[in-house]
C-alpha cells in the first residue's frame, strides 16, 4: 500500500553532489543530481528514447544529465535539450522528448521530494525547529529495513511495546499497561500526549530524574516524511531535559523501507557524549527493526479497515494512522498494487506522474502509474472520528 502526492525523503545532503545518484522509492526509478547552483534535481530514471538509465550517465556544468545510450541530454524540468545525432542538436527535439521532474527541496540536512502531480493539495513539508537551535545537540543515523512501509511505522505508533520490547514501563499496578489518552487528529496526521511514572534508566541519565518523577511523553505523525516525532521530558517534569527524535520513513518497494533518524538531546550537550545518546536510540531502533522485518504478511495488509482485532487503549495510535491511510485512498493517490504488477510484467514500465502532467499540452512516452480510483464516500468521517477520541 503506497500513496503518491506526498513529500518524501530521498537522501540525505552528503549523498547528493553533481553526479548522479539512483534511487528507488515507490517501486519506482529515479535519478538525483545537483545543478549548476547546487539545488536538488529529482528526475524519473528512464530515457523516454530507448529507456536508458539516466543514472549511468553524466551531468554537464549546466546541470544538464546526459543519458548513456545516446547522449540525449535533459535539463532540471525533465525536457530535453539536446539530441547529438540531430542535424540540429539543440533545435530538433520532439515534445515527447522529456521526462517527469519533481519538486525538490533540502532541509535539515536532508533531499526532499514530492512524487506526484497534486502539490497543492499535498500535506506541507515538516518543520523541525531543533535542527538549528544552538540550545539542542544532534545525531543522525539512516538505514534500510526489509520491512514493509506501514509495518516500519507501526513499530512506534504503539505505547504497549515499550516495556514488552524495549523494557521501558509505565509504572504504577501494571507497568504494562500505557496510561489513558487522547489522540487528537487533523488533516495530515495525529498526535497524542501520556504521563507515566516510569523506572528510572540506568547510567548517567539517571541522575537527571528522581524516582518515579511524573515522564511527559508526546507522539505525533506528520503525513510528510511519513515523519513520525517523539519527545521525552527525560528528566521528568519541569527538568528541561528532552530526548526528542524525528523518523522519516520512505518506502522503496512493498517490502523495504529506508529509515532516517535525527535524534536531539537538551541537555549533556557536549560531543564526547554523541556516541552515548546514539547507542541509546539505536538500543531501541534494531530492536523495532528486528519487529518490522518479522510480520506477516510481508507487505502488510492493503486494505485500512483489515479485520485485525483491536484493543481499545492500545490500539488508538494505530487506529488514527489506518484513518488517515484512508483518506489518502479515498483521494485516489494509492497506487494500485495489482494493476502495476500486471503492468509490470507485460512489459509496460510506468512512472509516478509529475505536476507538470497536470498542466496539459505535453506527450508523454511512459504512461503514470495506475492508482485506485478517489472515493467521496471515504476519508473525513474517519479523521473526525479520531479528533473526538473515538478511535
Amino acid at each position: 500500500m503506497l500513496f503518491t502526492n506526498v513529500w518524501y525523503v530521498a537522501a540525505t545532503s552528503d549523498e547528493l553532489s553533481g553526479r548522479p545518484l539512483p534511487r528507488q522509492m515507490l517501486g519506482r526509478d529515479f535519478v538525483l543530481y545537483r545543478d549548476a547552483s547546487g539545488q536538488p534535481v529529482c528526475l524519473s530514471d528512464v530515457c523516454p528514447h530507448r529507456g536508458g538509465r539516466l543514472s549511468r550517465g553524466d551531468c554537464d556544468g549546466n546541470g544538464r544529465i546526459g543519458c548513456p545510450f545516446h547522449g540525449w541530454r535533459f535539463d532540471a524540468e525533465g525536457r530535453c535539450r539536446r539530441i547529438p545525432s540531430q542535424a540540429d542538436p539543440d533545435g530538433d527535439i520532439p515534445t515527447a522528448a522529456r521526462v517527469d521532474s519533481y519538486p525538490a527541496v533540502e532541509r535539515y540536512g536532508l533531499v526532499w521530494v514530492f512524487l506526484g502531480d497534486e502539490p497543492e493539495a499535498a500535506a506541507p513539508l515538516i518543520d523541525m525547529p531543533e535542527y538549528s537551535d544552538p540550545r539542542w545537540r544532534r545525531v543522525s543515523f539512516v538505514d534500510t529495513w526489509a520491512a514493509n512501509l506501514h509495518w516500519s511505522k507501526m513499530t512506534d505508533l504503539d505505547h504497549v511495546h515499550l516495556p514488552i520490547v524495549h523494557g521501558i514501563d509505565f509504572g504504577g499496578d501494571n507497568p504494562v499497561r500505557p496510561p489513558d489518552h487522547r489522540v487528537e487528529s487533523g488533516p495530515f496526521g495525529f498526535r497524542t500526549r501520556i504521563e507515566s511514572r516510569p523506572t528510572v534508566t540506568s547510567g548517567d541519565w539517571r541522575r537527571m530524574r528522581g524516582q518515579r518523577t511524573p515522564v511527559s511523553s508526546q507522539l505525533e505523525f506528520m503525513l510528510s516524511g511519513f515523519c513520525l516525532r517523539g519527545q521525552v521530558e527525560i528528566g521528568g517534569a519541569g527538568s528541561g531535559y528532552f530526548n526528542v527524535f524525528y523518523e522519516m520513513s520512505t518506502p522503496i518497494d512493498e517490502e523495504h523501507t529506508r529509515m532516517y533518524w535525527h535524534f536531539f538531546r537538551s541537555f549533556m550537550l557536549e560531543p564526547e557524549n554523541d556516541a552515548e545518546h546514539l547507542r541509546r536510540n539505536l538500543r531501541n531502533i534494531f530492536q523495532d527493526k528486528a519487529n518490522a522485518e518479522s510480520f506477516l504478511p510481508r507487505r502488510a495488509p492493503e486494505q485500512p479497515d483489515w479485520p485485525a482485532l483491536k484493543i481499545d487503549r492500545e490500539d488508538r495510535l494505530m487506529t488514527a494512522y489506518w484513518n488517515l491511510l484512508q483518506e489518502l485512498r479515498g483521494r485516489g493517490w494509492q497506487i494500485d498494487r495489482q494493476a502495476l504488477a500486471s503492468c509490470d510484467a507485460a512489459g509496460d514500465y510506468r512512472v509516478i506522474p509529475s505536476p507538470a502532467r497536470t498542466a496539459g499540452g505535453s506527450r508523454w512516452v511512459f504512461a503514470p502509474v495506475p492508482r485506485i480510483a478517489a472515493s467521496a464516500s471515504r476519508g473525513r468521517a474517519g479523521l473526525a472520528a479520531a479528533g473526538d477520541g473515538a478511535v
